[in-house]
Formats: structure tokens, sequence, C-alpha cells
């Protein structure tokens, strides 16, 4: 089995515990790689899609499989990681509607509303054997971001 390791630019990088493309690789006898989940942070053109993407592309040629998320609203990672503009502005962003608010005796969170796996299969893009790239939004017009 191989592991799933989340990479992204902007801050936006994801891997929720119990993400069903989180998996544990044994890597090796007596060896156990646990899931890797990575941010990239900084201020605007600092290089984090940069850094991102080459991390992801680095981690792919080690057999590891990458989910990278890009959180930025002029998303561009699908690039770094090698598309097309066109490819990349092809991606589906992810809908607002994902997530809803709820409030019980744990108190409030955000949960999903469709499972994650859906979320991967429906919006998520294989760049290669090893990467797929979500997007979690971007500005669509003017005065919309």
């Amino acid at each position: 089995m191989k592991e799933r390791v989340a990479a992204g630019g902007r801050g936006g990088v994801a891997g929720a515990d119990g993400c069903p493309y989180v998996e544990p690789d044994a890597g090796g006898p007596g060896r156990r790689r646990g899931a890797l989940r990575l941010a990239i942070a900084g201020k605007g053109g600092s290089g984090k899609t940069t850094i991102a993407g080459t991390l992801a592309r680095l981690l792919a040629a080690r057999d590891r499989t990458v989910l990278a998320v890009d959180g930025d609203t002029n998303p561009n990672l699908g690039q770094a990681l090698g598309l097309p503009t066109e490819g990349a502005s092809e991606i589906a962003a992810l809908p607002g509607d994902l997530l809803k608010r709820v409030e019980d005796e744990a108190g409030a969170r955000t949960v999903l509303t469709v499972p994650a796996q859906e979320v991967l299969a429906r919006y998520g893009r294989d760049i290669d054997l090893n990467i797929r790239l979500l997007v979690m939004g971007r500005v669509d017009h003017a005065g919309a971001g």
C-alpha cells in the first residue's frame, strides 16, 4: 500500500484524520511510514506554490502518493505540477455547499456534507500516477474574492 501525502500552497493543505485517501505504508520490514500532512504558508510572492509543487513531485518520485490541495483563490498549483494552463483552469473548484456547520452536545463544528472519498472522486484530478490535485476555490470575476 502507498501512503497519501498532502501538500499544497497558500496554507491550503489537507489530509484530515481518517480521510480514506491517506493509506499508511509499511515501508519495509520492521518499518512503518505514517501519513505526512504538510502546509506551506507565507507572504504573497514568497514561492509557496513553487515549493508545494516541487515537494509534491519529489515525494511522488519516491513512490509516495500525494494529495495536493491548492487553497489559493488564484490557483496555480496545477501548473507547478506540470499541467498546461488550459488543463489547470478546467479543474472544478470545491463548492461551498460541501461543508455545513452543526451544533450538538459536543459544541459547534464544521462537517462535510458528503463522504471525503466522494469529494476526492468528484473534484480531484490525477496529475500522474502518484499525485492527485484538489482546488479549494477560485475567483471567477473581479470583486468576487
